[in-house]
């Protein structure tokens, strides 16, 4: 059996659920271990004192925007590639992932041109102290100019997924994580690079981890041929990348500008409170990767089928989904609640550090049991090219409810509104997936029927004409 036909199987004719454990299973071991990095990263770093912490917590949303363009071209292609193969285009999908490599690479350059102009105020920007500005700017500054190279590897881990080459997604998620654990403690301590060691090892390790990407093209083990010669962009597939890709990049980067006001409101009570919150955040980030780590499988699975006008199976995918990830969320909120305190001792010994963090992994916590649901619905609007809805949950959850909760929460409640903050756009957000739930369950069925009315439309004529001869 060719890769053309096992992935057809998979995604159109294998059992659903083992379908998207198939699918999901690589996507999550892949992200949960870049979220055990992060949180390694971290115990590394706070060996350096609360202060490098907060560098990385400043830091932390400066990464996300780089990561963010990445994701959002490589969402982009991915949908439109799974939604190309299930139409039957192969040589459609080819050109929409070269473009999109081009693409990234265009913005690489760009980002690091503008951001030599204004790493210090953005720095400033992201809640950086006169305390943690010099250690913030050391790393950020490495990270800038390996950008183009951490952009290309999101990107080309979407790509690998939405044409059916999830192991090999995997593997380049693996051997960056892993590689970059070793390297850390190498850079850091051995060669006495301190915090800008920590940044040396990412850049190296996700340049490993391009070059596996790169290879596997190379080698010819890829379903889809990606060549400079299959760089055809059009208009249809710009518009489709940046119509899909706008939502992730809405998501993450106002991500990274809700944790740059979380930084600035928690700055005033001191470099403690900037660490404790961005412990809490990589904490966080472990649970909510693995959920991240699932749509992406789920993803492919949902814009195949529907390309494919196969209704049957995109509900059982969606009713499945909800209720797996469901099921995770609870239990992991459950043990974040339960061991909070032992959690944050694992990254600072700074009494106050272990008070605050602890209080806020508990708060966030709360609503994590239903952001599985959220994931799921918004990756849904991604796979089947709805940008609007997906749009709406993007600028949702960090940033139309978010932001004014970190402005306002604050000013009432001093350190416990920034606590809070979050927790409580997450429970807003709840309330819009769910409506917005409905009203795409409601286009689906009416959908399908459509569907079904034509099929029948067809078939009835074909017998009658068949009947005659």
């Amino acid at each position: 059996m060719n890769r053309q036909d096992k992935r057809a199987i998979i995604l159109g004719e294998e059992d659903v659920r083992k379908g998207l454990i198939y699918l999901a299973i690589p996507s999550i071991v892949g992200m949960v271990i870049n979220g055990v990095y992060n949180i390694v990263d971290t115990i590394f770093v706070g060996r350096l004192g609360t202060s490098a912490i907060g560098a990385l917590s400043v830091a932390f949303p400066f990464l996300m925007l780089i990561s963010a363009f990445g994701i959002a071209v490589g969402v982009g292609s991915a949908s439109y590639i799974s939604r190309s193969l299930g139409a039957g285009q192969k040589e459609e999908a080819e050109r929409t992932a070269a473009t999109g490599v081009g693409m990234i690479l265009g913005l690489g350059i760009i980002l690091i041109t503008l951001g030599q102009l204004w790493l210090e105020p953005v720095m400033r920007l992201f809640g950086a102290t006169d305390t943690i500005l010099p250690h913030a700017m050391t790393y950020a500054r490495t990270l800038l100019f390996g950008a183009p190279i951490i952009m290309l590897k999101m990107t080309l881990n979407n790509i690998l997924r939405a044409e059916g080459s999830a192991h090999a997604s995997m593997i380049a998620l693996i051997s960056g994580a892993v590689l970059n654990m070793i390297l850390d403690p190498i850079f850091i301590f051995t060669l006495n690079m301190g915090i800008q060691g920590a940044a040396v090892a990412t850049v190296l390790a996700q340049s490993i981890a391009v070059c596996f990407q790169l290879w596997y093209y190379i080698s010819g083990r890829s379903y889809l041929k990606l060549s400079p010669s299959r760089f055809q962009p059009s208009k249809t597939i710009v518009m489709q990348i940046v119509k899909i890709g706008i939502p992730s990049i809405l998501t993450l980067g106002l991500n990274s500008m809700a944790m740059a006001l979380i930084n600035n409101a928690a700055a005033p009570y001191g470099d403690y409170a900037v660490a404790a919150m961005g412990i809490v955040k990589r904490v966080m980030s472990l649970g909510m990767f693995a959920i991240f780590g699932y749509g992406q499988g789920f993803q492919p699975m949902a814009g195949f089928n529907y390309g494919a006008k196969n209704f049957g199976r995109l509900n059982e995918a969606i009713r499945f989904s909800v209720r797996i990830t469901t099921a995770f969320t609870f239990c992991a909120a459950t043990l974040f609640i339960i061991f909070s305190e032992t959690v944050i001792s694992w990254f600072s010994t700074d009494p106050l550090v272990l008070q605050t963090g602890a209080q806020a992994l508990r708060a966030i916590s709360i609503p994590f049991p239903l952001f599985g649901f959220q994931i799921i619905y918004f990756s849904l609007f991604q796979a089947l090219g709805k940008a609007i809805p997906a749009g709406i949950l993007s600028v949702s959850r960090q940033g139309l409810l978010l932001i004014p909760a970190i402005i306002i929460l604050p000013r009432f409640f001093g350190l416990d509104g920034v606590i809070f903050a979050q927790p409580t756009a997450d429970g807003l957000t709840i309330i819009m997936t769910v409506i917005l739930g409905i009203m795409i369950n409601k286009q689906l069925d009416r959908e399908a029927r459509e569907h079904l009315t034509f099929i029948n439309q067809e078939i009835v004529p074909a017998k009658a004409a068949k009947e005659l001869i």
